[in-house]
């Protein structure tokens, strides 16, 4: 009987845990709240076209980097250099 109650209070006590309220984490996009990642180097990239692609993107999301959401998104395509088509 013993090893029963045990059992049920361990339950019980286990069940507190996993609805109590987890603390909030750290503040999206890193510990200093900017970007999670350091920019890619670009000259590791492949060939001339793709590492050109590379350096347009960072120049684009250093201008856009004050924008949030949709106005963000938007500032990005306009941004970026169109893919010639072959």
């Amino acid at each position: 009987m013993k090893k029963f109650t045990s059992l049920i209070i361990a339950l019980a006590f286990g069940a507190s845990l996993a609805y109590a309220q987890q603390p909030p984490g750290p503040p999206p996009g890193g510990p200093e709240g900017g970007r999670p990642h350091p920019p890619r180097d670009c000259s590791k990239a492949p060939n001339d076209e793709m590492k050109a692609r590379c350096e347009a993107r960072q120049k684009a999301m250093e201008s856009c980097k004050d924008k949030q959401g949709e106005e963000h998104k938007k500032c990005m395509m306009a941004a970026m250099p169109k893919r010639e088509k072959q």
